[in-house]
């Protein structure tokens, strides 16, 4: 799983006993061998590394979508946090200029680790260090789920990695 998967996991997993998000991880858990055959090009019944590339964001906006459709609070307090800090006008609502500035805001944070010149943007070097990062956080999340190291994800790793990173126990997929 890349790093933004793990995100909306550790998200599920910040509960105890039957939350929102342990409901919202054992129906994703259930959903590992459909979005596992979306993303197997070659039909093999497992992921490469390539695979789970393609694997990682469709399975993160499930994760996301399925843990707002049972919990709407989660996204309704990322509002609320973000009203509070960029609402400069402190009129209850962020008009075009206080969007357009929690969005460069945003942006910088995600960026800063590879602005190295300081400009508030990326150029091509920066960039492809941000893609070469990112990519390796990929890899070392499919070479920790790929418990037999053959270098495939079967649905049954991936499950199992879930279950390991959160604590919650899940059943295997079918």
């Amino acid at each position: 799983m890349n790093s933004m998967i793990w995100g909306v996991v550790f998200a599920l997993a910040a509960q105890d006993g039957k939350s929102p998000q342990e409901e919202a991880l054992r129906r994703i858990a259930a959903d590992v061998p459909k979005h596992l055959k979306a993303a197997d090009a070659d039909g093999n019944g497992t992921l490469s590394l390539a695979e789970f590339r393609v694997f990682a964001p469709g399975f993160q906006k499930a994760a996301e979508s399925l843990l707002n459709e049972i919990d709407p609070t989660i996204a309704q307090k990322k509002e609320a946090k973000n009203l509070k800090k960029y609402d400069a006008s402190a009129d209850g609502k962020l008009d075009e200029g206080e969007k357009k500035a929690m969005d460069e805001s945003l942006q910088k944070k995600s960026i800063k680790d590879f602005d190295w010149d300081g400009d508030g943007k990326l150029d091509e070097k920066e960039k492809q260090a941000l893609q070469w990062a990112a990519e390796g956080r990929q890899t070392g999340a499919f070479r920790k789920a790929d418990a037999d190291g053959n270098g495939q994800l079967t649905a049954d790793e991936i499950t199992a990695a879930l279950s390991a990173l959160t604590g919650i126990k899940v059943k295997k997929a079918k």
